[in-house]
């Protein structure tokens, strides 16, 4: 008990202190968190070991952090972005998934492997492009609004590829005769359909009812426990339909916040989040990770991903929005403003890990794109708003 204590106190000081290093230099305080793993795991100090105990807090973490990700994603917005977003954000997630796939195929042979590495370069993390856009002044632009809706559509795009994706490998890679596995993967798809219909009913449907019980100071704070309970009761539903538990957290997220209170939980599991369990989890993503396996071939699977990471957004998100008629450089903007990675990227490589269908020579590779792409966008975003050759942009 003594050592795990030790370990999750150092986790904590580190990984704070590493998001205030991150800070200092405008970078998000991911990139700190995950400095700090790599520096407490075996690769540096060999301070804290990627044990059970560290695993299943972490794994916490991320059902955490999906749920607040879906409390704090605008529902009004999220249908409002409309047809462009969607495009966007749809060609945003096909492109980086097919270059991805026939990518791998210049280093692996096994096939849900080499899909496993597209869908993880489909991810995207607009946090850092926003703030970046805030402060540059130009949220409100149609490139900044594009940018956003894109982004929150890409995300629910990216979480039902990976559910499906984890899925049917699983079943396929059973090693079950043809007709088994033919029934196997009907059940498959009809478990995501189910879910499916839930998410439906949940986001939809459940505001309504919930919305219709008062709640008085006085019984406000049973709102926190009983928001945890459902987020882990409907990550629970998730994995035992064959999808993956951060899915269903991300559904309770999007469902409650459409409540009334959502104000009160968003900052009670932003607290722990943010406080605990997701620096843990962000901390045992660098502590997992050998760099000390970092060769020749390890490096050039890194470029090659960064390579597609940059170009996949650039010309699948840019040349969406040229279909919509908007202008160049607006495409430009909207194509920069997606190529950032982070969390959901780092997830889903986790989720590879975890499940044996991907190895340590992708699992590295990840992490660099996502700090990478992080450390970019903002500089790439302020030249391609910032420059005066251009005509001034137009405001949504």
């Amino acid at each position: 008990m003594e050592k795990i204590l030790l370990e999750i106190a150092l986790i904590l000081i580190f990984t704070k202190i590493g998001g205030l290093v991150s800070r200092k230099f405008k970078m998000p305080e991911v990139l700190g968190a995950l400095v700090a793993g790599v520096i407490l795991g075996p690769a540096v100090l060999s301070l804290v070991e990627y044990t059970e105990n560290i695993k299943l807090l972490s794994e916490l973490g991320v059902i955490m952090l999906m749920f607040l990700a879906g409390l704090e994603t605008n529902v009004d917005e999220l249908k409002k972005a409309g047809k462009t977003s969607f495009v966007i954000a749809l060609s945003g997630v096909i492109i980086p998934l097919v270059l991805g796939t026939a990518a791998a195929y210049l280093f692996f042979t096994n096939f849900w492997e080499n899909l496993f590495v597209g869908v993880i370069l489909t991810a995207t993390s607009v946090s850092i492009s926003v703030e970046t856009l805030t402060e540059l002044g130009k949220l409100n632009t149609k490139a900044g609004v594009n940018i956003l809706g894109a982004a929150v559509i890409d995300d629910v795009l990216g979480l039902i590829l990976i559910s499906i994706v984890l899925a049917v490998s699983q079943t396929l890679g059973s090693g079950a005769s043809g007709s088994s596995a033919a029934v196997s993967l009907i059940l498959t798809f009809a478990k995501i359909i189910a879910f499916c219909l839930i998410s439906v009913i949940m986001i939809a449907v459940v505001p309504k009812f919930i919305n219709k019980i008062s709640f008085g100071s006085r019984h406000k704070r049973d709102l926190l426990p009983y928001s945890i309970a459902m987020a882990l009761l409907l990550a629970f539903i998730s994995e035992i339909l064959g999808i993956a538990a951060i899915t269903g957290a991300y559904i309770c997220g999007l469902t409650l916040s459409q409540f009334i209170h959502k104000e009160y939980i968003e900052k009670n599991v932003k607290a722990i989040s943010s406080g605990f369990l997701s620096l843990i989890f962000f901390a045992s993503v660098g502590i997992a990770a050998d760099i000390k396996g970092l060769d020749a071939e390890v490096i050039l699977i890194t470029l090659v991903m960064f390579a597609i990471a940059v170009i996949g957004k650039l010309f699948g998100c840019g040349g969406a929005a040229r279909l919509f008629k908007i202008s160049k450089r607006e495409s430009l903007q909207i194509g920069v403003g997606m190529i950032s990675r982070g969390e959901v990227a780092i997830i889903t490589a986790n989720i590879g890990m975890q499940n044996h269908i991907i190895s340590e020579e992708i699992y590295i590779p990840t992490l660099i794109v996502v700090i990478l792409t992080t450390v970019i966008t903002p500089a790439l975003l302020k030249i391609v708003f910032n420059s005066k050759k251009n005509p001034k942009e137009s405001v949504a």
